[in-house]
């Protein structure tokens, strides 16, 4: 009997002791999630020619060599818009624009002969974006992003687009919200363009169906410092990033530097709880590579990245992420204030559209409401909400996004989705 006793208490340690390695193994498998979310950056009809961060974090169990492909659908509304830059003001000038409003501005530099250098800027339709993305790592400190953008300007027409296009968001407006909001009834669906002509008569123009590419970026982030336990991981890292102009609207090779870090936190044996913040500078105007216009002028961009996740893994090793991110960009050019409602500016005066002018052909029967958004989408910083849902399979990953602007409404863009696939057709690394 005591041998038969001592055989089953061996027999139960030694099956406790392999049940809790099990768990431990499995338990450092979801804390050991890799991160790579690109399509957590708004889809701005000129940010798009800039260079933007995604968020990359590789684990130890990630892929040498992967692939990744993107597709995001965004809607952009902008109706025209001037933008006016007084030339030798007075200090009475001065004073006295301090206390006009933006869009009164033009008719006190018309009243006063007050000479200007003017811009145009409007955008409408819906941005396509395709991105495909090559990551690889070595020596499990260092790894290389690179990116390849195609887009597309459409009508919002295709079923494709339908969450995106002009019908869907103001039938939502109309039984949510405020009955068209911004003014998208008051001009036909479905007509696409994008336009910017700066002071020196130079213009850049996309029309709906056209196909064109903006940049090819490439990012190298550096682990630096690494801890962990059975209660959390710790992650740090540096990054290096650069884009290389594929278009004739911002000609220029754009640097960039990053920090970031990480923290997973144990929830339970099968889920834990990701938090992840990364801050940037991109330097926009360094390294002109050729004749363009003067659209963005803001040389120095701060960029920042705030991510929370809860991460659930299946008895199968399947995980499921469900995520939040708030993305934080400068406004793309020199002359605004960073003000809550946006309508602050250094002495800019902003012509908008009014009853009785004409858009694209189509008359005008009243003002734009929320025409503030147009000149917002370049003067203004940005922040945007991106909500999150992926799934972790095998060293693959697919992730469905949905972005909005909650916090602050510039329209750059209005609502955008994206769904990204990530994968390894090659070996899986050992």
């Amino acid at each position: 009997m005591r041998l038969r006793s001592l055989l089953l208490l061996f027999s139960v340690v030694c099956f406790t002791l392999s049940a809790l390695s099990q768990s431990a193994d499995d338990f450092n498998e979801v804390l050991d999630i890799p991160l790579f979310y690109s399509e957590m950056n708004p889809e701005s009809p000129v940010g798009i020619f800039s260079l933007d961060l995604p968020i990359y974090f590789p684990s130890k169990t990630t892929l040498k060599h992967q692939l990744s492909a993107a597709f995001t659908m965004a809607n952009s509304w902008h109706p025209k818009a001037r933008f006016m830059y007084p030339k030798n003001l007075t200090p009475r000038h001065q004073r006295d624009l301090e206390e006009i409003y933006m869009s009164q501005r033009p008719e006190y530099f018309e009243l006063m002969g007050i000479e200007t250098d003017d811009k145009l800027f409007q955008s409408d339709g819906v941005l396509n974006h395709l991105k495909l993305t090559y990551l690889t790592t070595w020596t499990s400190k260092h790894s290389l992003v690179v990116n390849f953008n195609i887009h597309q300007l459409t009508g919002g027409r295709s079923p494709i687009n339908f969450f995106v296009s002009d019908g869907f968001i103001e039938e939502f407006h109309s039984n949510v919200a405020i009955e068209d909001n911004y003014g998208r009834r008051l001009y036909p669906f479905n007509r696409a363009s994008i336009q910017f002509d700066d002071e020196t008569g130079k213009s850049f123009r996309i029309d709906k169906g056209d196909v064109f590419t903006s940049v090819a970026d490439a990012h190298y982030y550096r682990q630096l410092f690494s801890r962990a336990n059975e209660h959390w991981h710790f992650d740090s890292q540096l990054g290096a990033h650069v884009s290389i102009p594929l278009n004739e609207f911002h000609p220029y090779l754009i640097p960039g530097l990053s920090a970031a870090v990480r923290m997973d936190l144990r929830l339970g044996l099968k889920s834990s709880l990701s938090y992840a913040v990364q801050g940037g500078l991109t330097d926009q105007t360094s390294f002109k590579m050729g004749e363009g216009i003067r659209a963005i002028d803001n040389q120095y961009r701060k960029h920042w990245h705030n991510y929370l996740a809860l991460n659930l893994m299946s008895k199968k090793k399947n995980t499921l992420v469900i995520g939040l991110l708030v993305n934080y960009q400068d406004a793309l050019m020199k002359g605004g204030s960073y003000s809550w409602d946006q309508m602050d500016y250094e002495e800019i005066g902003i012509d908008v559209l009014k009853e009785g002018d004409v858009w694209e052909g189509e008359p005008i029967e009243q003002e734009f409401y929320l025409s503030k958004t147009t000149p917002a989408a370049l003067y203004y910083y940005s922040l945007k909400t991106y909500f999150m849902l992926g799934f972790h399979k095998n060293g693959n990953a697919f992730t469905v996004y949905c972005g909005e602007d909650l916090f602050s409404v510039n329209n750059a863009p209005d609502i955008q989705f994206s769904f990204q696939y990530r994968f390894s057709p090659f070996k899986k690394k050992d």
